[in-house]
């Protein structure tokens, strides 16, 4: 080991010393009044105990209480074993129960008291606490709300030594539907294996409420990832054995899947991963909107921040819903050929008065295969081969004959028994991105397609039908977009029982959980076969013609061959009979 290594081994080892020397003896009375300026507090009580302890501070000071320790009787009751914080006026500040997050903070003017009640089960029960007065001196100005895609956030003056006393509340906020991956490239603070005197606590969440991610401290790196798009980050310090702190690098990722989407009053967010992008042949560098002068804004998350007024999108109004529609779309370059797939990212926010759907799904050379839902529950649309509904198709597109009868399936998968789904509205386009034609097949609950039936509804599914058809333009694919809403099958009032309502009637507060599915193509197999047959006509005439070209160069050539034997035997006969002519004769 070098010279370094020793000293970094000696300071930790000088630091734990120090950090045991912290751990003050455990208070072995009850009602004990603390007076000092700031003081750490190691409480042990057994069972049937009734202590409190006073913290007597003046009324013109703010009286902080930090606890990072908290070993109750885990089998007991709040109401029987609890620790509770009052103010000087006798108001609860908190509760702290068997089950609660060992880290807590409380403040309030002046005098704070401490009692702890335990129930009648043998055994010690700890707590520990650092209480101290805030003050102008001590009070940093740290942390604060963030908001954005990736960053870094350190302890104050880091890589140098954070302040004593150090406490700092930090909110991070990413877009909807994405989750934070958090990376300490280093945590260097004081030493103690429960993390009692300086530590970092992580809450899942946009508040110290929020479910404890974490608590870290001593010397290490570490990286985490949130379940949700917020986080709240405490550091606290304590009044002894200052190092450097600590140092996190944080990113948006996609909540579910590979990609996000976010609907606000005037704009729409995504998010890429770029892993899965680089997967797909492509790099940010590749991506675009519709108008592709707007690129990402970012590139590790890709971001793209895309304004309902610009950048291409286009707006739609319909039945006093608001459709903003965007695409992101994969430049292939300006070589002549490619290998790589036609890439497209088709996003819409759906707005009304009272909600916001978002709708993001990728195509490859014009199908569907990777549609992102986002929102509360993971639903799914399928096509199902016959009306027991039991094999999917399994192929895309789906090929059927025109007339056939198509059958669908929405779910939910929520493992909520009493969730049912309902198909409010259901249309199809003959384009990808649903900007051309469209035809309805149902519209706010209101059948429009003589040929569509709804099946008997069941637990976290609906089902229906229709025949296939084609638009007359002669595109061959056929997509679709479908409404659902979950609703409680136990709520009379939801949505999902009032059936159809027309527009003029139509209410935009029913209860029920919006989003849409899109699925498709579906394409026509005799089309199909046409296409095929021309092709294979083609090739067969290109061979008539072929052959009737090689039969006419074939012809050609026996003829000059006919000619040029005929000449040759002209001109040998011609000369014979020159020579018997003028053949001298003999004399004697």
């Amino acid at each position: 080991m070098s010279s370094a290594g020793y000293l970094v081994t000696l300071l930790l080892c000088f630091a734990y010393s120090l950090a045991e020397e912290k751990s003050v003896i455990p208070e072995p009375r009850c009602g004990v009044t603390l007076s000092d300026p700031y003081k750490p507090v190691q409480i042990q009580v057994n069972e049937d105990a009734d202590c409190g302890w006073t913290i007597d501070r003046p009324s013109n000071e703010t009286t902080r209480v930090i606890f990072s320790l908290l070993d109750l009787d885990k089998s007991s009751d709040c109401s029987q074993e609890n620790i509770t914080i009052t103010d000087e006026n006798d108001e609860v500040l908190g509760v702290l129960c068997p089950n609660s997050p060992k880290i807590a903070v409380y403040e309030a003017p002046g005098k704070v008291y401490i009692r702890v009640s335990t129930d009648a089960k043998a055994g010690a029960r700890t707590a520990y606490f650092l209480y101290y007065s805030v003050t102008p001196d001590i009070d940093l100005k740290c942390g604060g709300s963030v908001r954005g895609y990736s960053g870094t956030i350190s302890s104050p003056n880091y890589p140098n030594r954070h302040p004593h006393f150090a406490f700092c509340l930090w909110h991070l906020q990413v877009p909807k539907n994405t989750l934070l991956k958090l990376s300490f490239t280093e945590i260097f603070i004081e030493i103690d294996p429960s993390c009692r005197f300086d530590f970092i606590a992580l809450y899942d969440g946009p508040n110290t409420e929020a479910p404890l991610l974490n608590v870290l401290c001593g010397r290490t790196t570490i990286d985490l990832q949130t379940t949700s798009d917020t986080l709240t980050l405490l550091f606290s310090a304590d009044y002894a054995n200052s190092y450097f702190g600590f140092n996190l690098q944080y990113t948006a990722l996609p909540q579910s899947g590979n990609s996000a989407l976010d609907c606000s009053s005037d704009s729409m967010t995504v998010v890429l991963s770029p892993e899965y992008i680089d997967g797909l042949g492509y790099s940010p560098s590749d991506l675009a909107l519709s108008d592709d002068t707007c690129i990402a804004q970012a590139t590790n998350p890709i971001v793209f921040d895309i304004p309902y007024h610009g950048c291409g999108t286009t707006k739609k109004a319909e039945n006093n819903i608001i459709y903003y529609t965007n695409t992101i779309i994969a430049n292939q370059g300006s070589d002549v050929i490619t290998r790589r797939k036609d890439l497209k990212f088709i996003l819409t926010c759906e707005l009304d008065s009272n909600s916001t759907v978002e709708t993001m799904y990728l195509t490859t050379d014009e199908i569907i295969h990777d549609q992102q839902e986002t929102g509360k529950y993971d639903v799914s649309l399928a096509f199902y081969e016959t009306q027991d509904f039991i094999t999917p198709v399994p192929q895309s597109p789906y090929q059927v004959d025109l007339n056939q009868i198509v059958y669908l399936q929405a779910s939910v998968n929520a493992q909520d028994p009493d969730l049912t789904v309902f198909v409010e509205t259901c249309f199809a386009s003959d384009q990808s991105d649903f900007q051309g034609p469209t035809h309805d097949l149902i519209r706010n609950g209101c059948v429009t397609d003589s040929t569509y039936h709804n099946f008997p509804s069941g637990s976290e599914y609906a089902r229906f039908s229709f025949n296939a058809f084609r638009f007359l333009n002669a595109q061959t694919s056929v997509y679709l977009q479908c409404r659902l809403v979950i609703c409680d099958v136990n709520d009379p009032e939801s949505r999902c029982n009032k059936g159809c309502i027309t527009r003029q009637k139509r209410d935009l507060s029913s209860k029920g959980w919006r989003t849409n599915a899109v699925l498709g193509p579906i394409r026509l197999k005799r089309h199909i076969e046409s296409e095929s047959a021309g092709s294979i006509g083609e090739k067969n005439e290109e061979v008539v013609k072929t052959d009737q070209s090689n039969l006419y160069v074939v012809g050609i050539a026996v003829l000059v061959v006919n000619v040029l034997i005929l000449a040759l035997v002209l001109t040998r006969y011609y000369r014979r009979e020159t020579t018997y002519r003028y053949r001298p004769v003999t004399t004697q």
